[in-house]
Parts: structure tokens; sequence; C-alpha cells
């Protein structure tokens, strides 16, 4: 894709699942790409991912989404090594997956942190880079529960669907400096983080693990889970020369899960 080689990107929590897909994908096309997580090993693990698929190297560090001390380190490192931040792609961490009257107001706190207050701060900082530059992309993945809400997920889905309008405002705002904003609503990708809700429902009784995982599966219309580097090629697009007329859109990339036409 045009427009991606040497960009200097930024990818939150890239440690596994879609974000390492994204910072693979967007390493392949020749971005500068850092990313981090809290986990070390995690991170080596990306790194060869990097290093197999790509021959290239992606910049790792180890930083909590929810320290602002953290963030600060990273955008510091990056403007150490690479320069301006010229995209920014905001993937969290997994919120507590639970019914509302027994989430904890600490839980509640840590997640603001981890997923709104983040992206308040890396957007804040990048744009700044952006709009000297009069350029940038912004792309925040987010979940279907923006658009087909569940049970038990109201702390993804409030955040989630807050970070969403953070982006079409931002659209608006940022768009005549050149500077594009996209969120994604994806679907049921077989990552850590689904099996792991798998686990949990077939803990409270709902069945077996596989079957629970392969009523998921039949509820996808496409009757499959998405691969993660599907993901990592929409956001490549978002953040290219060919998506340059695309801003203020969220996009579903979820195998047809999301019945609603508009």
């Amino acid at each position: 894709m045009k427009g991606i080689e040497g960009k200097n990107v930024i990818v939150s929590a890239g440690g596994s699942g879609l974000g390492r897909a994204i910072a693979v994908v967007m390493s392949g096309y020749g971005a500068n790409v850092t990313t981090f997580s809290r986990s070390e090993k995690k991170l080596k693990e990306t790194v060869e991912e990097g290093l197999k698929r790509n021959n290239r190297r992606i910049n790792t560090l180890t930083a909590d989404l929810s320290s602002e001390q953290d963030l600060l380190k990273v955008v510091d490192d990056v403007h150490l090594k690479y320069g301006a931040i010229d995209a920014i792609v905001l993937n969290y961490g997994d919120p507590a997956v639970a019914p509302f009257m027994s989430i904890t107001g600490s839980q509640w706190d840590y997640s603001i942190s981890m997923m709104f207050k983040s992206t308040l701060l890396l957007t804040r900082v990048a744009c700044k880079d952006m709009i000297e530059r009069k350029s940038g992309r912004i792309v925040y993945v987010t979940s279907k529960m923006t658009k087909s809400p569940s049970v038990n997920f109201s702390i993804s889905t409030s955040l989630r669907s807050a970070v969403v309008g953070l982006g079409k405002v931002l659209s608006l705002e940022l768009g005549p400096m050149g500077i594009n904003v996209n969120s994604i609503s994806q679907g049921y990708f077989l990552t850590d983080r689904l099996r792991n809700i798998a686990k949990q429902r077939a803990e409270r009784g709902e069945g077996s693990y596989d079957d629970i995982i392969e009523n998921i599966r039949e509820s996808v219309p496409l009757k499959r889970f998405g691969k993660p580097e599907e993901l990592g090629e929409l956001v490549a697009f978002l953040c290219s020369d060919e998506a340059s007329y695309l801003t203020g859109t969220n996009i579903q990339i979820d195998g047809g899960v999301v019945t609603f036409p508009f």
C-alpha cells in the first residue's frame, strides 16, 4: 500500500492478538512500528514474528496503557529513535466481562484509564506532530459491542462507544489539518480474549468450552472467525494513501455478525 513505508507508527497493546497482528502487518509495509505491552515475554514474541514474516524489527517497550507516565515514555522513545509521529493505532487490553452490578469501582477506574484516558493522551500528543506536518492517521480499534451490545459487556460497550464518538468529533476538527480519524468495530477473532470469554461462560455452566466456541463460529454468517492479520490489513489500508478520502467512519469487520444495515 502506498504512503506507509517510512512512516512512524505507534500501535498500542501489541504483545499478542490483534495488536500484534497490526504491528506485524504495518511493519511489513515498511512502517517504523513501535508497540508496547506489560509483558516483556509477549513483546519478544511480537519481535520474533515480525522478523520471521517481514525480516523487519518492531520497536518494543514494556508499558501499561493505564499509566500516563508509561505512555509518555513510549512517545519520547519514538521521538528519539524516529522523529515525529505519523500515525497512532489505539488497540486496548481486556476489560472485565461481568454483570454491571458486580463490577467494582476500581475495575471501572482502571478500565477508564486503560481505554479512554490513554486514548485522550496519545491522541493529544500525536496530534501535535500531525498538525505541524499537516498530515496524519488515527485509528481506534474498538469492538462490535459499539454496534451490538451484549450482557456482561458494560465496560467494553460504554468505553469503546465513547472512543468511537470521540473519533467522529476529531474527524471534524482535524480534517482541515490533513488528519484522518477512523474507528474499527471488529467481530469475532479467535484470540486469547475470545478463548478466555468462552472459558468464563463454560465455568458459569453455559455449556462446554468447545460447544461455546463452535456456537460463536456458527453465529457468523461467513461461518468462520476472522484472522488477526485481516484486521491488520484493514488498519494498514486506513493508514495508507488509498484511504485519504476516508475519515469519520466506524467500520465493521465482523463476517456479517452485526445485522443493522446502516
